[in-house]
């Protein structure tokens, strides 16, 4: 079933954008009685005429005013086609109101006031239904009972329209002339008032519109919004903006570059879920994934970028200026951005670009934003749900914009033309990462050097990772509190990542105490890829080795957030090697850990 087309109705102030959606849903019967009634009382007791456009204003305030504050939505139907009739301010002081509400429509209507003219106003707001990639506009041209109904005045202001939209860039719009208040051309024709007039009225021109983009053929788009743990179980929850998402269907997300298989969808426990479902999914794999992750088939990859290119309408009383911080949404994702640089500024007469470096409320430019972090997104006129962004200063939207394409600023998301594959036949062997998990002085370091000079000899490309060489250069800013343990192995998992993708086995030897990071580590890398050894021993015998003094200082207060004194270490549950070191010789524990690997290396050599 289709989803009812979205139609966004705007105008400067008392051009009769209100009374034109009256009519409309007053002369197709779909005004209750009631509501009818209650407006026809009220301005009976105002000693006004009936004012069409109170049968859609809901706002007492608004009545009193005669004007639209806040964005109204009412369902619409006509000629067996559902709409949602989106009514948006008109007046300056409430842009940010029109602007939320026609972002989300497939069309859109500007309504104009014959006597008065394109006012600067109608020029913002058709400048605002370009930079929101509005795919259809209609133009009404209303109040022509006040100009005689003349064919002369209608073609003057119709010929302004369409250089307006040229001036802009936009497809030339349809106009259609009414008489809103009178009812004229609005769902009747008018041919007794405008004989010379022989289009369609303003609901033939509705009914005219192409059908909504169906976003179920647009490649899938799954922002997460949150991850839920249940024991062993997680659950990866958000909304689905595009595309059809499937039991069995394969996911990856970026920025992390992570992978796996749907396990089942959760919230409606059916096979697949369509561009409006919010759902949770699990995952055969239990991946470490953070909200703002953007999922999608490997068959259509989104943007990366750390700098985007974008158009933006400023929305806050106060200027924009290169070098200003703020807070980006895009979707599900929240980062930090700063204005790199503002190329150009909209001219809202001439809706032309021009050199500026500043932007005012209500002006549209085109800037250049830097970003904290790498951001997954689509440009805007491929994905408009994940190709528009909001910028938020002090907990309120300043302002809104699409993102443009910009070769300078996308990250490749391939990390070499060298293939896997390429690389396992080349060495005889694909990259590994075999992580020694275990407490201090329980044979970590000793077992690894033993087990690379093993792999060296049989010519398996090898290195190994451990804290003197990771500590002194890439973690040297880190300390030992429990959230920079966690970070240092997040760093070493990222490295030896590289490392296994170039082709290397990579030995690690780190405490790495807790079983979340262990599991992060394990998923950073592949879990086709993750060898985990845990090299078990009893604090009372490591402390007896000690070849390096650091229980003996921990216990004098030397050292603090000490890994099984001070700060508590989690034993790995199901590692692939267990290994005593407290009744093994290392010679033995290293052939254990071969006896493992071999298998896996001799396989690789096939």
């Amino acid at each position: 079933m289709k989803r009812a087309l979205r139609v966004a109705v705007a105008g400067h102030v008392d051009h009769g954008k209100s009374t034109v959606i009256g009519r409309l849903l007053s002369d197709t019967g779909q005004v209750r009685e009631d509501r009818f009634d209650k407006v026809k009382s009220m301005c009976e007791s105002s000693g006004r005429r009936f004012e069409f456009a109170f049968l859609l204003d809901a706002l007492e305030e608004e009545q009193q005013q005669g004007i639209t504050i806040d964005v109204t939505e009412v369902p619409w139907l006509h000629d067996g086609r559902e709409y949602t009739i989106i009514d948006t301010p008109g007046h300056r002081e409430f842009l940010k109101n029109m602007v939320g509400g026609a972002s989300r429509a497939d069309a859109a209507v500007l309504v104009v006031d014959v006597l008065e003219g394109l006012k600067v106003q109608f020029q913002r707001q058709v400048a605002v239904m370009g930079l929101l990639g509005i795919p259809k506009i209609l133009v009404v041209v209303n109040k022509m009972d006040l100009v005689d109904w003349s064919e002369t005045e209608y073609l003057r202001r119709e010929s302004e329209i369409e250089r307006l939209f040229m001036q802009a860039g936009l497809p030339l719009p349809q106009t259609v002339p009414v008489g809103a208040w009178a009812g004229a051309n609005i769902v009747q024709g008018a041919t007794d008032v405008m004989p010379w007039y022989r289009g369609p009225t303003l609901a033939q021109a509705l009914s005219d519109l192409p059908p909504a983009v169906d976003r179920v053929e647009v490649p899938l788009r799954f922002p997460l919004q949150d991850v839920y743990k249940f024991d062993d179980k997680r659950i990866y929850v958000g909304r689905v903006e595009s595309g059809r998402l499937r039991v069995g269907d394969r996911l990856r997300f970026l920025p992390s570059g992570r992978e796996s298989v749907v396990k089942s969808i959760e919230e409606f426990n059916y096979p697949e879920a369509e561009p409006g479902d919010s759902i949770g999914v699990t995952l055969e794999d239990p991946l470490f994934l953070e909200r703002g992750e953007l999922g999608f088939h490997l068959s259509s990859t989104p943007r990366v970028s750390r700098s985007i290119t974008a158009d933006l309408f400023w929305l806050a009383p106060t200027s924009l200026t290169v070098g200003k911080k703020f807070a980006f949404r895009c979707a599900n994702s929240e980062l930090n951005a700063q204005v790199e640089a503002i190329e150009s500024v909209l001219d809202p007469e001439t809706l032309t670009q021009k050199p500026g470096n500043s932007l005012e409320v209500g002006s549209i430019g085109r800037i250049r934003l830097s970003l904290d972090k790498p951001l997954a997104h689509d440009f805007f006129k491929e994905n408009e749900a994940t190709g528009r962004f909001v910028l938020i200063e002090d907990y309120r939207v300043a302002g809104g914009g699409r993102i443009l394409s910009d070769k300078r600023a996308y990250l490749s998301t391939e990390l070499s033309e060298v293939t896997r594959e390429e690389r396992t036949a080349k060495f005889g062997h694909r990259g590994l990462v075999v992580w020694t998990t275990g407490l201090s002085g329980a044979g970590k370091s000793t077992l690894t050097r033993q087990l690379e000079r093993r792999l060296f000899s049989m010519g398996v490309n090898t290195y190994v990772l451990d804290g003197d060489n990771i500590r002194q250069g890439l973690c040297s800013d880190l300390g030992f509190s429990d959230t920079e343990r966690s970070e240092n192995i997040r760093r070493v998992a990222e490295v030896a990542k590289l490392f296994a993708e170039s082709g290397t086995v990579v030995l690690t030897a780190f405490l790495s105490p807790f079983e979340e990071d262990r599991a992060r580590a394990r998923d950073i890398i592949g879990v086709d890829r993750f060898v985990e050894v845990f090299v078990d021993c009893p604090i009372e015998e490591c402390e007896k080795r000690d070849p390096k003094k650091l229980y003996q200082r921990a216990r004098q207060g030397e050292v603090t957030h000490f890994t099984g004194l001070s700060s508590r270490y989690e034993r790995p549950q199901s590692p692939d090697v267990h290994l005593r070191t407290d009744k093994l010789q290392p010679a033995e524990a290293v052939d254990r850990m071969m006896e493992f690997l071999q298998p896996i290396l001799k396989t690789c050599k096939q």
